[in-house]
């Protein structure tokens, strides 16, 4: 009788000791992601792109970071008590991101000299510049419903803010265009034309401390550059 509870007992001992290494055995997890070059974080660390094997310790859960240019950050929590052993993602492409182009000239003034043909210098030195300011008008409305600022005499011209939302990405973009005359004591007439595109949390758009300049800007303002290039300047 005494052997037979040895015998038991030695069981549930190694019962209770089978069922406590199953429970701190370390669990792995497969995850997954598309584009297959995405990068993958774990925890906040890098563990590699596309596909990635990962080891959970004993905390309650992990953070997962998935990320690529052209699309939208992911961000979710794996919990230790989940029985799966592999997830998977498929990313969300970023619509600014499709919306836009990168470009060096965005964000900073860039000069225009106009040709002769938009203005006019008299015996004494003053310079008519009412054709070329008229061009420039015709240019930003075909863009911009109205001029925000317009001060010729100053030689001042600025649009009001476009915005743009991205409601996926959670995001608002904003664009707008600032000329200013140099070449004050010169003959040649030229302009420096800048084009702001800067970007917030949708949240916060309305916050102007939200905002934040970024090298891209919308396509459809893209042609704004070649165009007072091309319509301005000297052939």
């Amino acid at each position: 009788m005494k052997k037979n509870f040895m015998t038991r007992l030695f069981l549930i001992i190694i019962m209770v000791i089978i069922g406590a290494m199953q429970i701190n055995a370390k669990k792995t997890l497969k995850i997954t992601v598309i584009p297959s070059d995405a990068q993958i974080s774990v925890d906040g660390n890098y563990v590699g792109d596309g596909v990635v094997e990962v080891t959970l310790d004993k905390s309650d859960f992990i953070a997962i970071k998935l990320e690529k240019e052209g699309y939208i950050t992911q961000e979710t929590k794996f919990y230790r008590t989940d029985k799966r052993k592999a997830i998977s993602f498929t990313m969300r492409p970023d619509k600014f991101y499709e919306a836009s182009v990168p470009s060096g000239l965005v964000n900073k003034f860039f000069t225009v000299s106009v040709s002769p043909e938009f203005y006019t210098v008299d015996k004494n030195g003053r310079r008519d510049a009412e054709k070329a300011w008229k061009l420039i008008h015709q240019i930003l409305l075909n863009y911009f419903d109205e001029m925000q600022t317009t001060d010729i005499s100053s030689g001042f011209i600025q649009t009001p803010w476009d915005y743009e939302r991205f409601s996926e990405s959670k995001q608002a973009v904003r664009t707008r265009v600032t000329v200013k005359q140099s070449g004050i004591s010169d003959d040649d007439l030229t302009f420096q034309i800048k084009i702001s595109s800067e970007e917030a949390p949708l949240i916060g758009m309305s916050n102007e401390n939200s905002y934040r300049e970024v090298v891209r800007i919308l396509k459809k303002f893209e042609p704004l550059i070649s165009e007072f290039q091309s319509r301005l300047s000297k052939k």
